[in-house]
C-alpha cells in the first residue's frame, strides 16, 4: 500500500514538473510557425515590389497569395489568439507590421522590411480561427508610388483563372 502511495506521489510530482516545459514547447513551436509565415509574407511583398510593375487597379495587379496556418490547441501546439497583418486588431491598419499573440502571452509586433508602404483597405487583416487562411498581396498604384495592398480571401472563395 505504501508503494502505491509513493508511486502516485512521484507521478503527480513528475507531471507537475513537466507541464510548464510542455506549455513552453507548445508556445515556442507556435511562435516559430507564425514567424515562418511572416517571413513568407515579407519575401512575397519584397518580391512583388522589386520584380513587378504596379498597376492602377487591384484587378490587374501582380498578386501573391500566402497561406497562413493557425494551429488548434493540442499537446504539441498552442492556439494563437490572433495574427493581424497591417497593425493591431481594431487599429487603423496600413502599417508594415504583423502583430500576434498566444492566449496567455503579450502581443508581439514584427515589422516587415518592405520597400513600399502597406495598405489594408478594411483595417488590419486579422486571422483568429485555426486552420489555413489565404492572404493576398497585390502591387497597386502609380509607377512612382506603388503600394502593397493586403486583403484576406474568404475561406471557400473561388479563384478566377484567365484562360
Amino acid at each position: 500500500m505504501i508503494r502505491l502511495v509513493v508511486a502516485a506521489a512521484l507521478t503527480v510530482a513528475t507531471f507537475a514538473a513537466v507541464v510548464p516545459a510542455v506549455d513552453d514547447a507548445r508556445a515556442t513551436r507556435t511562435d516559430a510557425a507564425i514567424e515562418r509565415a511572416v517571413d513568407r509574407i515579407d519575401r512575397a511583398g519584397r518580391s512583388l515590389a522589386t520584380t513587378e510593375d504596379a498597376t492602377p487597379t487591384r484587378e490587374r495587379a501582380a498578386t501573391r497569395r500566402i497561406t497562413v496556418r493557425l494551429p488548434r490547441a493540442s499537446l504539441t501546439a498552442a492556439q494563437p489568439a490572433f495574427v493581424a497583418i497591417g497593425g493591431r486588431p481594431g487599429g487603423q491598419g496600413n502599417r508594415s507590421a504583423v502583430t500576434f499573440a498566444l492566449a496567455e502571452s503579450p502581443t508581439r509586433l514584427r515589422g516587415l522590411s518592405l520597400p513600399v508602404p502597406v495598405r489594408t483597405p478594411a483595417g488590419p487583416v486579422v486571422l483568429r480561427e485555426p486552420g489555413r487562411r489565404s492572404v493576398s498581396l497585390a502591387l497597386v498604384g502609380a509607377a512612382d508610388r506603388p503600394t502593397l495592398v493586403v486583403t484576406r480571401r474568404p475561406p471557400g472563395a473561388s479563384v478566377a483563372v484567365d484562360t
